[in-house]
């Protein structure tokens, strides 16, 4: 069964930019995952063939084997690394667009097809020593005539692709940190690994697993990028290192002053409101924000003072006599 084109495999173009092929990776490994789509075999080739696309193109030397010879230029079968030596690829890329053979390169011993010189393939699309260096990548000092000849030249292995991989993280996970078991899937087979993610990571953050990516043969693995997100907090929001949460009291609290159990991530703690406090004022509790390596933010508490309703005759004259006791300017200093 002939295999489909890289680029439509991602949904772009042949023109996309690595910014394009990036994002359509992206988006098609989330949709493909196993995680998502437990025991879909379907999905999972899929997820396998998104991969293998991406590996190629998104490193520029394999891109530009592909889109010059197709499968043939990037290994046998098309998957990077699998099978055949880089020059073997040559020789199936000219025997597709009609050579006889491999053509002759100082240092090595090939030769020609019957009916074919190094002169014709020269004339295949360009120079010759141009593809060789292309497939085998350039040895020695500048130009044709730096190149190391002899048997001992060997192409550098490809190094495999990163992975990001979403994760969802609670609130208190994200601000202190937590240990979680994820499975991925490295070339087919599934590996449950423990990953760290470290204490104030926010929404969108990246944490890099070294060599958890996708293997590649004889070569440097790639690695896994951990995208995460949080989960939002029923009360606990997020600005910076602090952490700030709305704490309602009643009018009179408010005015006689009142103590109060304020939830934290280490567990209550009980906060002194002091008289004549006024609504969206700000009381710190020190020391129980974000972690984020030896920083460490504080708590905010925002007071909402909740006044009375469906106030009768006798309680707006107890009001109006309080008012003209302690009268307040609320608007002396606005700006309006």
């Amino acid at each position: 069964m002939a295999k489909r084109d890289y680029y439509e495999i991602l949904g772009v173009p042949r023109t996309a930019s690595a910014d394009e092929i990036k994002k359509a990776h992206r988006k098609l490994v989330r949709k493909f995952h196993p995680d998502v789509n437990k025991n879909n075999k379907e999905a999972e080739e899929r997820f396998k063939e998104v991969q293998e696309a991406y590996d190629v193109l998104s490193e520029p030397g394999k891109r530009r084997n592909y889109d010059q010879f197709g499968h043939a230029g990037v290994g046998a079968g098309g998957a990077p690394g699998a099978g055949g030596d880089a020059w073997d690829a040559f020789r199936r890329a000219q025997q597709a667009r009609g050579g006889g053979g491999a053509g002759g390169q100082r240092g090595y011993q090939w030769q020609p097809g019957p009916g074919v010189s190094v002169e014709d393939l020269e004339g295949m699309g360009g120079d010759f020593g141009d593809i060789f260096e292309q497939l085998f990548g350039s040895r020695g000092g500048g130009g044709r005539g730096g190149r190391r000849a002899g048997p001992s030249m060997r192409p550098t292995p490809a190094r495999g692709s990163d992975v990001e991989h979403p994760v969802t993280l609670t609130f208190a996970q994200a601000a202190r940190g937590t240990t979680l078991p994820l499975q991925i899937n490295r070339d087919g087979r599934l590996e449950t690994i423990d990953i760290k993610i470290p204490a104030g990571v926010k929404e969108g953050s990246r944490v890099r697993i070294k060599g958890k990516g996708v293997e590649s043969p004889g070569g440097e693995p790639g690695d896994l990028f951990i995208i995460t997100q949080v989960h939002p907090h029923p009360y606990f929001r997020r600005d910076g290192l602090d952490i700030l949460m709305d704490v309602p009291i009643s009018l009179y609290e408010a005015i006689e002053g009142t103590k109060v159990d304020v939830p934290t991530l280490e567990g209550p703690v009980t906060l002194t409101i002091p008289p004549g406090t006024s609504s969206h004022s700000k009381l710190r509790i020190k020391g129980r924000g974000i972690e984020r390596g030896s920083e460490k933010g504080d708590q905010f508490v925002v007071i909402k003072v909740v006044v009375p309703k469906n106030l009768d005759d006798e309680d707006k004259a107890a009001l109006d006599k309080l008012a003209k006791k302690h009268p307040i300017n609320a608007r002396a200093d606005s700006q309006w």
